[in-house]
């Protein structure tokens, strides 16, 4: 997912959001290292990930993004600051445009059509992330549905640099 910044939510105010953010990425250290070395990152670098696993996951992220999206015009209704309405506007509709144009475009290359994707099951792992977004954002505060998205941000912003520097050996794998 493309970021332009992140959001620093309310509850955060206190601290500089340096040091906020130094924070959190150290108390989750083992576990991003952990993220960096798994079998689906490191097969999508080498190349060697099987197709179909990769196909599933851009179904998988394509249903993701359709609620994501749905998620942050939530959050966007709920925002103290324009700015911050405006921006999670932005990215709800970028999440879908941007995300589905190249869903499409490689699970077209497959020969999976869009009605196909639409049609796809959300797998229940996807679904029980994707509901608790949702049910954050619409039942928590502002601050408690953030903080429930900041995390795919972070990691996908941090996880898509590193796979950026080490590119692959797979073209599609690559985008």
């Amino acid at each position: 997912m493309t970021r332009r910044s992140l959001l620093v939510f309310p509850a955060a105010a206190w601290l500089p959001p340096s040091d906020f953010s130094r924070q959190l990425w150290t108390a989750i250290a083992s576990i991003y290292t952990k993220t960096l070395v798994h079998p689906f990152l490191t097969g999508l670098q080498d190349g060697s990930l099987p197709r179909r696993k990769f196909q599933f996951y851009l179904l998988q992220d394509a249903l993701y993004l359709g609620v994501f999206s749905r998620v942050l015009n939530v959050l966007a209704s709920k925002a103290p600051r324009q700015e911050w309405a405006v921006s999670l506007g932005r990215d709800a509709i970028e999440a879908v445009d941007v995300e589905r144009a190249m869903h499409r475009q490689i699970l077209g290359s497959y020969g999976i059509s869009p009605q196909q994707i639409a049609n796809a099951d959300m797998a229940p792992v996807n679904y029980a992330y994707t509901n608790h977004l949702m049910i954050t954002a619409e039942r928590g505060s502002f601050a408690e549905g953030l903080a429930a998205v900041l995390p795919c941000y972070w990691i996908y912003w941090e996880v898509g640099k590193e796979l950026k520097k080490r590119g692959s050996r797979n073209r599609d794998y690559e985008r």
